[in-house]
């Protein structure tokens, strides 16, 4: 599986910049696998203690980065930049071999302003330049208003947000597979989306050719109620894909699952590494 790191600039615990990172880990297809790296716990970069390898929080955050394979990165903005701890793992990862470069990343600010975190986005591409990161160049990610984006339980019910996040995504994922090309399945690495409650894939025409439908039960549990695909995609392991979109999305936000469709029950039975995840009840 190719690893994609994100990193989140803001330290606070309900931020919503860790949100937004949320979402794009959702919507990112099955192959690449979100890596959360936390920059929280790095001191202030300081050359005197970079020697002898004293700092053991920094050499674990290179390797970090050295073992991924893309970034991406949300940050809010503070004070028109991005934030002190964001900065400060730029630099901790450029040390004392450049751990960024040759990277793809997804550059996404936010803010409660209307201009979206526009200087602190603008701020972290200068970095990126200099580290020899390839951003995305468009679409450019500005969310305005982010404190209006969610509900109570932390999910962006949006649409049309969720929509424009996911031409990001696509354009991420399409920039990185010219870097390091794989078999991209998936029906070309894009075709399964998400809207709150499901994860589907339309014809052309806009008929909805294969979906896994899930359902709040409260009390941090989905219950998975429907699989279908249609005769035309079947035979390719459709079922499994979207069944692999609610796993993922069960581990982001730290759900258990009931599987209450047949199918839910016969992968949970071929599967068992996955039994963690779900409940009966």
């Amino acid at each position: 599986m190719t690893q994609i790191g994100i990193i989140v600039g803001s330290l606070r615990q309900a931020a919503y910049s860790q949100k937004v990172a949320n979402v794009l880990a959702n919507l990112l297809p099955v192959q690449l696998t979100p890596v959360f790296i936390d920059i929280g716990q790095l001191p202030l970069y300081n050359a005197d203690l970079d020697e002898d390898d004293t700092v053991p929080a920094w050499q674990t955050f290179r390797q970090q980065l050295d073992d991924v394979d893309g970034l991406i990165i949300v940050t809010p903005e503070y004070n028109r930049g991005m934030t002190g701890a964001l900065k400060n793992a730029f630099d901790v990862g450029s040390k004392r071999r450049n751990h960024w470069k040759h990277q793809i990343a997804l550059v996404v600010s936010s803010s409660p302003e209307a201009t979206g975190g526009f200087g602190a986005n603008q701020q972290v591409r200068q970095v990126l330049v200099t580290l020899n990161v390839f951003p995305v160049q468009r679409p450019e990610v500005y969310l305005g208003h982010v404190n209006h984006l969610f509900n109570d339980q932390n999910l962006m019910t949006n649409l049309d947000t969720l929509s424009f996040l996911q031409t990001a995504v696509n354009a991420f994922v399409d920039l990185q597979a010219k870097f390091d090309p794989q078999p991209a399945d998936e029906l070309n690495a894009l075709a399964i989306k998400y809207e709150p409650g499901r994860f589907y894939i339309n014809g052309e025409n806009g008929s909805t050719l294969a979906e896994i439908i899930f359902h709040d039960q409260q009390n941090k549990r989905i219950m998975v109620t429907n699989t279908q695909v249609s005769e035309q995609l079947r035979g390719q392991g459709i079922a499994k894909r979207l069944m692999l979109r609610v796993i993922r999305f069960a581990q982001i936000y730290h759900l258990t699952i009931i599987p209450d469709c047949s199918y839910a029950q016969k992968f949970l039975e071929k599967h068992p590494e996955y039994q963690d995840l779900f409940t009966t009840n």
